[in-house]
């Protein structure tokens, strides 16, 4: 077996097939700006890492919170495993130091979603190099300080703004799915008519949030001169 990697050393995992591990940090933008006729399974990995990351980390948490009701567990679940978490494990390992993306220079912009689809693609490649077992000690270590009680009690910023909403109009806020796009799902979010923010995310669920943040955001900057106080959540850069 080869030596391991230094992204291998830092994961505590030796990989088996070390071609699932290139593929799974290796960005389809790679073969794209090289004029490669290969293509990378990076998307399917990350597609799969995806739904192994929630089925492990929902595991986890109703093992570890057992009178956690429903509603504390799926928002546990969002904060652990939305974009910001993700991208904040991906940089603790230097994932972008190992990664293959776009002409070499591995440069990433900060709002990227690369990191955290790449870290998923990682997760779907150690789940069909090691299986569930190995997968969820890999995933229990590198999340081990964010099993924070008072991290994972934080709202989201769909509730944020729902309590916000009902609690100064009177009304809840509404979601309007308007397209999909090579980048994931576009969602505009409305409190009545005065009021609305767009997001994007890879799935629904995310753009919603994204949606929610932007208008806490918003909400956020006109409140600052008035005695009105938004919610603690999301409102300068994590949701």
């Amino acid at each position: 077996m080869d030596h391991p990697t230094s992204l291998e050393e830092t994961i505590n995992y030796t990989f088996k097939n070390r071609a699932l591990l290139n593929q799974a940090i290796t960005h389809s933008s790679y073969f794209n700006e090289k004029k490669d006729i290969r293509k990378s399974d990076n998307e399917k990995l990350e597609y799969l890492g995806d739904a192994i990351l929630n089925s492990i980390i929902s595991i986890l948490l109703y093992r570890r919170y057992k009178n956690g009701d429903e509603g504390f567990l799926s928002n546990a679940r969002s904060s652990l495993v939305k974009r910001e978490t993700l991208t904040e494990i991906a940089k603790a390992i230097d994932l972008g130091k190992h990664m293959s993306y776009g002409n070499g220079d591995n440069y990433v912009p900060e709002e990227s979603k690369v990191l955290s689809n790449m870290f998923e693609s990682l997760i779907g490649a150690l789940y069909l190099d090691g299986g569930i077992r190995k997968t969820t000690r890999v995933i229990k270590e590198l999340f081990q300080s964010y099993f924070n009680e008072e991290k994972l009690t934080e709202k989201s910023p769909k509730n944020a703004l729902q309590e916000y909403s009902q609690k100064r109009w009177g009304i809840l806020p509404k979601y309007k799915f308007t397209r999909r796009t090579n980048d994931g799902f576009t969602v505009f979010v409305y409190v009545g008519k005065d009021y609305k923010a767009k997001g994007t995310g890879k799935n629904k669920k995310e753009a919603e949030q994204q949606a929610a943040k932007a208008l806490l955001n918003s909400l956020a900057m006109e409140s600052a001169s008035s005695n009105d106080q938004l919610p603690m959540v999301g409102i300068t850069g994590k949701g």
